[in-house]
């Protein structure tokens, strides 16, 4: 009996189909390690500007990310964007009043939005975290007053 040959290949050589997905095991601590030192000092009554902009930084890239690239889950854009609403809350109060400090309703939906984010980083592109951070320094002026949400959703459209 002789043995049959395959055919040959005939399929073209695509670079294009290759995706290198880098890990993003350091970026889910530093990620991490912002978001709750932050967090842990609104519970205890330090919560300050800075620990608001550092907050406010590391949703708002997690989110263009997010947004550039979606999760097969729904759900994880609306818990984000719950927990962008309560941090827009406390600021317009903290700008108002010169008192920085979460109330317990935005604390429970920042770490939602917090735990819902730290699952998805594994998940993410690095390549994407990297490009959201750049579109968020590139901002133009008068952008910063929008909030993340509608600027993302009208760069990615």
């Amino acid at each position: 009996m002789s043995a049959r040959q395959k055919p040959k290949r005939t399929k073209r050589y695509n670079p294009n189909r290759i995706r290198v997905r880098l890990p993003v095991t350091g970026l889910l601590n530093d990620f991490g390690l912002v978001l709750h030192t932050a967090l842990n000092a609104a519970a205890l009554g330090y919560f300050s500007k800075l620990q608001y902009d550092r907050i406010g930084q590391a949703i708002n890239c997690i989110y263009g990310a997010l947004v550039l690239k979606p999760p097969k889950d729904a759900a994880v854009l609306t818990v984000i964007e719950g927990a962008m609403r309560a941090m827009n809350e406390a600021g317009r109060r903290g700008d108002a009043s010169g008192i920085w400090a979460l109330r317990g309703t935005e604390q429970a939906a920042l770490l939602a939005g917090i735990h819902k984010a730290e699952e998805q980083l594994p998940k993410m592109d690095v390549m994407t975290l990297y490009e959201s951070m750049q579109r968020l320094k590139a901002m133009p002026p008068g952008a910063m007053n929008v909030p993340a949400q509608q600027y993302f959703e009208r760069v990615a459209a």
